[in-house]
Parts: C-alpha cells; sequence; structure tokens
C-alpha cells in the first residue's frame, strides 16, 4: 500500500484526533450515570455497614465534579465544529484533567472504607473500584494518557493503602491489582489502536468515494467535451469545404474564354480565404492535440518585450481600423524588460488574446498594457466588447466552448484560440487570468517572468 505523505499523515491525525474527542464526549452522559448510580450505591452500602466518616463529603465531591464534566461537555460539543487543531489539543488536555480528578475522587473510597477490619466493606470497596475502572478504560481509550491517568488515579491509592495494611492478604491483594491495571491498560490501548484503524479506514473510504465521484464527473465531462469538440471540428471545417466546393463547381461550369485573372479574381479570393481558415483551423487542432498528448516542449530564452509588442502592433492595428476601433498601447513601464518564455508560444498566446479582443468588440477600442508585477511583466488586454456572464467564466478556456458567438454575423472564430492559449500558458508556467462585465467588456492578463540579467563582463 502505498505510504500517505506527510501532508496527507498529519491531516490523518488531525481529523482521528477530532474523531477520538468527539466519541469520548458522545460517551460522557453514560458516563455519568454510571458514576452517579455506583456513586449512591457505595455510599447506601458504607452507611448501612457503620462507616459514615468522610462518606457524605466523599459524595459530595464525587456530584460536584460530574457536574464540572456535564457543564464542559456540553459546552464544547457546541462549540466542536469551530475548534481548530490547536483547540482541539487544548480540549484534550482539559478532559483528560477532569478524568484524572474523577479517577482521584474514586481514589479516596479505599482511604475511607478500606480499612482491613470488615471483609465485607473491603471485598465491595474492591470489586466497585475494579468495575468503575474497567467501565472508564471503555469511555476513555479513545484518550490513551486520559485513560492512563485515569487508571493510576483511581488503582494507586488502593494500592498505597493495601502496603500501609501490611498484611500479606492486602499485599496480594495490591499484587492482583496492580496486574489487574495493567491489563486494563493493554485492553484500552488495543481498544484505541482498533477505533483508530477503523476511523482511517472510514475516512479513507469516504475519501476514495468523493475520489471516484470525481473521476466519474471528470469522464462525463469529457465525454461531453468530446462531443462537442467532434461537433465543432464538423461545423467549422464544413463550412470552408463548402464554400470550396461551389467555387471549384462555379469553375468548372466556365468556358475558356471567360478564364482569365480579372475575371477568375472574385473566385480565387473566397477559395483562398477559405483554405486560409482551414489551415488555421487544422493547424490549432493539432497544436492543441500535442499540448494535451505531452508532446509539446518548451524552448525558453530571452525575448525583448519591446519586440512581442512591436509584433503584436504590426500584426492587429490594422484590423482595429478596419473595424472603426481604436488600439491603444500603455507599454512604457515594462517595454525595455526581457522575458523568460518561449518565443513561439509566447507570440502565439498573446495573438489570440489580440484577435479574441479585436473580433469580439464592436464599439470603442482594445487596449493593451504592460506593468511589472515583481519578478515577472504583466501583459493587460482590455476591449470594450460584450463581456461574459460570471457563471461562463471558468468554461472560456474549454475547446468549442464558444456559448452565443455563433450567432455572430461574420464570425471566423472556431472557440480554440483561449484553449490553446490557457494549455501553452500551463506548460510555459505563465498565469493566464480573466475578469469581465457583461456590457463592459473583458480583461485578459498574462504575466511572463522576467529573465535573468547577464552577468556583468570581468
Amino acid at each position: 500500500m502505498e505510504e500517505p505523505t506527510p501532508g496527507a499523515a498529519a491531516a490523518d491525525d488531525a481529523f482521528v484526533r477530532r474523531e477520538m474527542l468527539q466519541v469520548v464526549l458522545g460517551q460522557t452522559r453514560t458516563a455519568i450515570a454510571g458514576n452517579l448510580a455506583i456513586g449512591l450505591t457505595a455510599t447506601i452500602v458504607l452507611y448501612g455497614s457503620g462507616v459514615q466518616a468522610g462518606v457524605g463529603a466523599w459524595l459530595a465531591a464525587l456530584l460536584a465534579v460530574m457536574a464540572l464534566r456535564v457543564w464542559h461537555a456540553r459546552g464544547l460539543l457546541r462549540r466542536m465544529a469551530a475548534l481548530d487543531d490547536a483547540g482541539v489539543a487544548s480540549a484534550e488536555r482539559q478532559l483528560t484533567k477532569l478524568l484524572l480528578l474523577s479517577s482521584l475522587t474514586w481514589g479516596v473510597l479505599p482511604w475511607i472504607g478500606y480499612t482491613g477490619t470488615n471483609a465485607f466493606v473491603d471485598f465491595f470497596t474492591i470489586a466497585m473500584l475494579l468495575g468503575m475502572t474497567a467501565g472508564a478504560v471503555n469511555s476513555t481509550a479513545a484518550l490513551p494518557r486520559a485513560m492512563a491517568l485515569y487508571i493510576a488515579g483511581a488503582l494507586l491509592p488502593f494500592i498505597l493503602k493495601s502496603a500501609l495494611i501490611g498484611e500479606l492478604v492486602y499485599l496480594a491483594g495490591a499484587v492482583t491489582i496492580t496486574f489487574s491495571g495493567l491489563v486494563l491498560f493493554a485492553f484500552g490501548r488495543n481498544t484505541y489502536r482498533a477505533l483508530r484503524s477503523t476511523l482511517l479506514v472510514t475516512r479513507q473510504n469516504v475519501q476514495l468515494a468523493d475520489a471516484l465521484r470525481r473521476e466519474r464527473d471528470a469522464v462525463q465531462a469529457a465525454m461531453r467535451a468530446k462531443n462537442l469538440f467532434l461537433a465543432g471540428v464538423t461545423h467549422d471545417l464544413r463550412q470552408p469545404v463548402h464554400a470550396l466546393a461551389l467555387h471549384l463547381r462555379y469553375l468548372r461550369r466556365l468556358d475558356a474564354g471567360r478564364l482569365q485573372p480579372h475575371l477568375l479574381g472574385p473566385v480565387v479570393e473566397p477559395m483562398d480565404t477559405a483554405l486560409k481558415t482551414m489551415s488555421l483551423q487544422l493547424t490549432r487542432l493539432l497544436e492543441l492535440s500535442r499540448l494535451e498528448a505531452g508532446e509539446m516542449k518548451a524552448v525558453r530564452r530571452p525575448i525583448a518585450a519591446a519586440d512581442v509588442v512591436h509584433t503584436l502592433r504590426a500584426q492587429f492595428e490594422t484590423q482595429a481600423q478596419a473595424k472603426g476601433l481604436q488600439l491603444r498601447l500603455r507599454t512604457a513601464p515594462g517595454l525595455a524588460a526581457r522575458l523568460d518564455s518561449d518565443p513561439q508560444m509566447l507570440q502565439s498566446i498573446l495573438d489570440n488574446l489580440m484577435a479574441n479582443a479585436v473580433r469580439y468588440t464592436d464599439e470603442g477600442g482594445v487596449l493593451l498594457a504592460l506593468r511589472r508585477r515583481g519578478p515577472a511583466l504583466q501583459f493587460r488586454v482590455f476591449d470594450t466588447g460584450p463581456g461574459i456572464a460570471e457563471d461562463l467564466l471558468p468554461q472560456i478556456f474549454i475547446a468549442y466552448r464558444r456559448f452565443d458567438d455563433r450567432r455572430r454575423e461574420g464570425d471566423a472564430g472556431q472557440g480554440l484560440g483561449l484553449a490553446l492559449a490557457h494549455k501553452q500558458a500551463e506548460l510555459l508556467g505563465h498565469v493566464l487570468n480573466v475578469r469581465s462585465r457583461p456590457g463592459r467588456g473583458s480583461v485578459f492578463s498574462l504575466s511572463v517572468p522576467l529573465a535573468a540579467e547577464p552577468a556583468p563582463a570581468a
């Protein structure tokens, strides 16, 4: 069986300690009832046998200790759910002290009734004391230290009193009680181990059931994603293929006299666009599948942030202007920085973020901002697009999760860009986040670690 990690072992130990404490507290009512019943019986028997000195005070002390235990148990059970590990440890110490006080109260009894002059009273005292101790072992075994102190507190006074009486029969009784205490201690330890093992197995079964439930949910989600993925691939590849087929059919019907460049241009250009769309789609599919299969490796090297920004501006400024959008850059704080990343993957991530911002913004503009954040440079892409509902944000990095985007006229997106960017960011160890407000727009941020400064020449 696989050994638990230190963190898991500590969590298991904290769980067991809390459960053990609750076990002892849960038996408080039964333990108090037994103490009161046997205490009253002992008082009646001792009074009936002519032993009266100190019995009333002993009973009063026993009742006071029992009342204190009830008050403590009720308060602790009410606060149990809010206790942290330190609180549980403190509660264990408090309960141990109370149980020791209870056992010492019973340990006083032999000094009242166990005198060596009345065989009946002596026998009753021994039987009562062993019975109480055995019952206490059963109810305190979940706290081994408290159990050991209870046995010692209840039986040691009797053993000491037997030694002081000095007669052989009482010395033999002291030895017998000593062995009985050791047997009770061993029994209590075995009970504790069995209870601890049962609690751990129960916890592991619950964790296993939770893990199986999560695995089941993950498999179901994967099946749904696969179906969505296949539907998306079919949809997005079918459109350019259908366009190519229509244009090829048109070309076949043309006679030789009409196959002139100025006449073919309007036909060839849409075909070229369709082929580029298919190529981009297949490239993204291939990259995404390689990332998910773990076949793509990052090749990190220092990159100038200025080069990355220059490429983004050259690529998207014209696209933004074509839509009547303003593309703004706020890069001065980090433009001189050098980044530690894979150049192709970093450019791909930022390309996808910028492409989405431009594609889904109809009015306003797009802002690319850079800022230093400790040992990293953060790229932030702001847009004034439609925004994304908060409950949909966790799903936007899943392939083909495009929500209602397909209803956008002329939308060329395939729902792969953000999924690919997220996978690439994970591989690089870059943090990719998103914030969005419906009707106000979105902001995507990518934190890229700074490259180490080169050592000065000697």
